[in-house]
């Protein structure tokens, strides 16, 4: 039998669906955004971000290697922990963080932001050099952390000073290993480095080699906004293996950037930000240049969820130059209709210049037909839920992932499916019984799933920065 390549089985997927039309990726390039403008490029490398940090009210130093959180926190004697350097912190600081492992005090699994600071990822041991993909700032809870987490964040936001900003900039969470992957095996496709992810709150198999047991997969979003004031900025960030959500919240401030970061294996949804108690009615979302890849369901049925970026009420958003595809459900939902006409007609949400592909049920997902509309791309131009929607595309060369998607991984995506079998004994000793009384008798239900929200390895996610010039997260120098 013919040994199918993953370039030939993409292009045989995307050959004979319905929802592809043929575009030339180069070409494409009217009315997108000016990228260097956009992503603050240096001038010096135009397929490169730039990561030059701004002043603050003070400058703080973060290294596990060399630090001390019995120390002042300067360049000469930083502190250990992440979270040392935010308590010590005053406003609008600005805290500079060396390569290693920052998951909260004590293995607390989670870290709390309770006042304005800019955190920059990144840089080497001296902190003489940024590098993001190079010095790689981890936010990578332990098994043993799940305990302590108190079911936050993994970094909670809880800022409510007004008019405030906090920059996440240049952190790499990833929850893989202290999610709870299925014990008995089930639903491992060929290749694929772990079983399934168990259901919140099941226990299984966790830690770094898939060996530790009694792991609990808990419910937190990666980054989780406890109705925070402040605005917000999160770039050149990785989201990657999030048991519930890359991104999730609620928002009182006026306006969140969501920029140039990747998401890969994430469930429920990449990103969906609500109002909260804001001091503004026009609180803005702003999502671009993000690459958001294998979106999970809520459950194994794989019957509801799974989605891209969520327009949620109260917020305007402007949806731009992602790469969206690979999802369970849809790559933008906009399901989500404000009760207030008045306030629905005054929203602005907008899709352009964005690229999806191989989404399993549709591009967009609208209110209608029962309980969802499921839309392609080709005909976004006639969605009134949606302000703007120029340059939307697919995806028709898969050559553009060659080496850098994870071939079983995809491959097991693809062919992800869900059964059920029930077994029903009508002459069985309970169910005799049960008839004799007047009661209804029962069988038993087996569920199996060939794939659900399996650990991607997070080394290889970070292979998608600079994967398309222009669409989805690009290189960060």
């Amino acid at each position: 039998m013919k040994k199918f390549t993953f370039l030939t089985t993409l292009a045989l997927v995307m050959f004979i669906s319905p929802v592809f039309s043929q575009i030339n990726l180069k070409s494409v390039g009217n009315k997108i955004t000016d990228t260097k403008t956009k992503l603050g490029k240096d001038k010096s490398d135009d397929n490169t971000v730039s990561t030059r940090i701004p002043n603050g009210s003070a400058t703080l130093y973060v290294s596990q290697t060399t630090g001390n959180n019995r120390n002042d926190g300067s360049k000469q004697a930083p502190f250990k922990n992440l979270q040392k350097a935010i308590d010590q912190a005053p406003d609008n600081a600005v805290i500079l963080v060396a390569e290693g492992n920052y998951f909260g005090m004590l293995n607390s699994g989670n870290i709390n932001i309770t006042k304005p600071v800019k955190i920059y990822g990144g840089y080497s041991t001296d902190f003489s050099t940024r590098d993001v993909l190079k010095y790689l700032t981890m936010v990578q809870p332990s098994p043993e952390s799940n305990g302590t987490q108190n079911g936050q964040g993994t970094m909670q936001i809880q800022v409510k000073t007004a008019n405030t900003e906090v920059v996440i900039d240049g952190l790499i969470f990833d929850r893989g290993n202290s999610i709870a992957y299925n014990s008995k095996g089930e639903g491992k496709p060929a290749g694929v480095e772990s079983a399934m992810m168990q259901p919140i709150g099941g226990a299984g198999l966790g830690g770094p080699n898939l060996t530790q047991e009694q792991v609990l997969t808990t419910q937190t979003a990666q980054i989780y906004l406890d109705n925070s004031k402040c605005n917000l900025t999160v770039n050149n960030c990785a989201f990657i293996n999030a048991p519930n959500y890359g991104i999730r919240g609620m928002f009182g401030g006026t306006k969140a950037v969501i920029n140039n970061c990747i998401f890969i294996n994430n469930r429920m949804a990449a990103c969906e930000i609500t109002k909260g108690g804001a001091i503004s009615e026009k609180a803005e979302v702003h999502f671009t240049y993000n690459t958001v890849l294998f979106m999970w369901s809520r459950l194994k049925d794989m019957e509801d969820m799974g989605y891209g970026y969520r327009y949620m009420t109260g917020i305007n958003s402007y949806v731009t130059n992602n790469i969206i595809g690979l999802t369970t459900f849809a790559g933008l939902d906009r399901g989500r209709i404000d009760s207030d006409r008045n306030k629905e007609a005054q929203r602005i949400t907008t899709a352009e210049h964005n690229i999806f592909f191989l989404n399993k049920q549709a591009d967009l997902t609208i209110p209608g037909g029962g309980k969802f509309m499921r839309i392609w791309v080709q005909d976004f131009e006639d969605v009134e839920q949606l302000a703007e929607v120029d340059g939307n595309k697919t995806l028709t060369d898969p050559k553009v992932f060659k080496g850098i998607i994870n071939e079983a991984y995809l491959n097991g995506f693809l062919a992800a499916s869900y059964k059920e079998t029930t077994s029903h004994d009508p002459n069985s000793s309970a169910n005799q019984f049960r008839q004799a009384m007047g009661m209804n008798m029962t069988g038993t239900m087996t569920s199996s799933a060939s794939m659900y929200a399996n650990r991607y390895p997070w080394k290889e996610a970070l292979l998608f920065f600079g994967a398309i010039d222009g669409y989805g997260a690009q290189k960060i120098k």
